[in-house]
C-alpha cells in the first residue's frame, strides 16, 4: 500500500515573547517598501491569528509598528515597538517578507528558522548602485516613448537629465535638507537640460524629455495607498501618505515651473504634439518603462514580468476606452486602475506577494505627469485658462485611479475569500 505523501502542518503556538516580536520584525521590513499600511496590517492581523496570539493589538503608522499582548496565564504584558525608516522601495523584501510569511503560516518552517531567514533577507545587500542606474535610465527611456514616441535625441536628452539629476539626492541626505528640498532640485535639473538645449536649436521635444524623466519621481504610489488607508479606516496613515503626495507634486510642479522658466527666459516655445502614438507602441513602452523601475526598486525576478504585463495592460484598456470615444478619460483611467488591482490581487494569490508589490508599479502608466507639465507650463506662459483646466484634468484622473485600484484591491480581495470558503468545503 501506498504512503501518502507528507503534508505540511499548521504552525504550532511558539512563545509568545518570540512571536510578538518577530511579527513586529517582518512588519517593519513590509511597512519599510509597502506602498499601503493597511494592507500590512491585514496580513500582520493574519498571522498573528495563526500563531494563536488573535487577540494580540497592533498599530502602525507611516514611521512605527507597535504591538502588545497579554492573557491571564502571562505574569506581564508584551508590548514591542519598532521604528520604520522609509525610503525607496524594496520591493525584494516585501516580496520575500510575504513569501516568508506563508511558509510559517503553512507549517513548513518553524519560527525559528523564519526569523533566521528574516535577518538573512534584511542583511542581503540591495541592487548595486551600477545596475539600479541602468534600471532607471531603462525605464526613463520606455517613458519618453511612451509619451512622444521615437525619437532618439529626445530620448538621449532625457537621459542626459536623469544622469545630472542622480547625484542630487545623496548630496540632499549628506547636508541634511529637507527630502523636498530634493525634489524640487530633480525637477528644476531635469525640466532646466531639456529647456536649456532646446534654446540652443537641439531639435529636442522638450515636454517629453522632461516628464519621461520625472515619471520615476511622480508620487502614483503615495497617491493610491492614500485613498486606500482611508478606506481601510487607517486615517492617520491616509493623512501621512495624502500629504507626502501633494507636498512631493507640489516640489515637483515648482520645478517643473522654474525649469520651463529657463526655457521661456531664451524665447523657447513649447509645442506638444496632439499626435496619438501608435497602441502597440505605447502599450509595449508602458510595459518597458514599467519593467525598468520595478527592476531598479529590487523586485524579485520571477515577478518582473507579471508586474509590466500588469502595467501595459491597463494602458491598452484606456488607450482603446478614451481613444475609441467611450465615455471620459477620467473613467476610462478609473476602469483600468480596477483591473490593475484586480489583477495585483491574483498575481499576490499565485506568487504568494503582496498586491502593493504589482500595484505600486503597474499603476504608474496611468498618473497623469504630461497633463500636469502642460498646465505648470501654462502657468508660466500666462495662460490661466488652459493651465486650471491641465491640473484639473490631472487632479481628476489621479483621484479616479486611486479608486479604481482601492476598489480592485478590495473586490480580488473579496472574490479570494469566496473562492477559498467554496474550496474549502470540498477537502473538508
Amino acid at each position: 500500500m501506498a504512503t501518502p505523501p507528507p503534508q505540511a502542518s499548521a504552525p504550532h503556538h511558539p512563545d509568545p515573547v518570540a512571536a510578538v516580536n518577530f511579527v513586529a520584525d517582518a512588519g517593519k521590513q513590509m511597512l519599510a517598501s509597502s506602498s499601503s499600511v493597511s494592507e500590512v496590517l491585514v496580513r500582520l492581523r493574519q498571522l498573528l491569528s495563526a500563531l494563536g496570539l488573535g487577540e494580540c493589538s497592533i498599530d502602525a503608522t507611516l514611521s512605527s509598528i507597535t504591538l502588545s499582548y497579554w492573557t491571564p496565564e502571562l505574569p506581564w504584558p508584551i508590548t514591542t515597538m519598532r521604528d520604520v525608516n522609509v525610503g525607496q522601495p524594496r520591493l525584494e523584501r516585501l516580496a520575500g517578507t510575504g513569501a516568508l510569511i506563508d511558509s510559517l503560516e503553512r507549517g513548513e518552517i518553524d519560527l525559528d528558522e523564519a526569523y533566521s531567514r528574516l535577518r538573512a533577507l534584511e542583511a542581503r545587500p540591495g541592487l548595486r548602485r551600477r545596475y539600479a542606474n541602468l534600471a532607471v535610465m531603462l525605464s526613463v527611456a520606455g517613458w519618453v516613448v511612451f509619451l512622444d514616441g521615437w525619437d532618439a535625441i529626445t530620448i538621449v536628452v532625457a537621459l542626459l537629465a536623469t544622469i545630472a539629476a542622480l547625484p542630487i539626492g545623496s548630496v540632499v541626505v549628506r547636508l541634511r535638507l529637507p527630502i523636498v528640498a530634493s525634489t524640487f532640485l530633480v525637477a528644476l535639473v531635469i525640466a532646466g537640460i531639456p529647456n536649456l538645449l532646446g534654446a540652443a536649436s537641439v531639435p529636442v521635444r522638450v515636454g517629453p524629455a522632461v516628464v519621461g524623466a520625472l515619471f520615476i519621481y511622480l508620487p502614483g504610489r503615495a497617491l493610491v495607498s492614500s485613498v486606500i488607508d482611508s478606506l481601510a479606516n487607517a486615517p492617520m496613515s491616509a493623512m501621512s501618505r495624502g500629504l507626502e503626495a501633494v507636498v512631493t507634486a507640489g516640489a515637483l510642479a515648482l520645478g517643473m515651473l522654474a525649469g520651463s522658466t529657463i526655457g521661456e527666459g531664451f524665447g523657447l516655445a513649447y509645442k506638444p504634439n496632439a499626435d496619438a502614438q501608435p497602441l502597440l507602441m505605447s502599450v509595449l513602452a508602458a510595459g518597458v518603462a514599467v519593467l525598468g523601475l520595478a527592476a531598479a526598486w529590487g523586485m524579485p525576478r520571477g515577478q518582473l514580468l507579471p508586474a509590466s504585463a500588469t502595467a501595459a495592460l491597463g494602458w491598452f484598456i484606456v488607450a482603446v476606452s478614451a481613444g475609441g470615444g467611450n465615455g471620459p478619460d477620467w473613467a476610462a483611467y478609473g476602469v483600468a486602475a480596477l483591473v490593475v488591482g484586480l489583477v495585483g490581487v491574483g498575481l499576490s494569490v499565485v506568487q504568494g506577494a503582496a498586491a502593493s508589490v504589482y500595484t505600486g508599479v503597474a499603476i504608474l502608466p496611468l498618473v497623469p505627469g504630461y497633463a500636469l507639465y502642460q498646465g505648470m507650463l501654462a502657468i508660466s506662459q500666462g495662460r490661466t485658462e488652459a493651465a486650471v483646466r491641465q491640473l484639473s484634468e490631472a487632479a481628476l484622473i489621479s483621484i479616479s485611479v486611486a479608486i479604481g485600484v482601492a476598489v480592485g484591491l478590495a473586490l480580488g480581495q473579496i472574490l479570494v475569500r469566496i473562492s477559498q470558503r467554496s474550496i474549502a468545503p470540498r477537502h473538508g
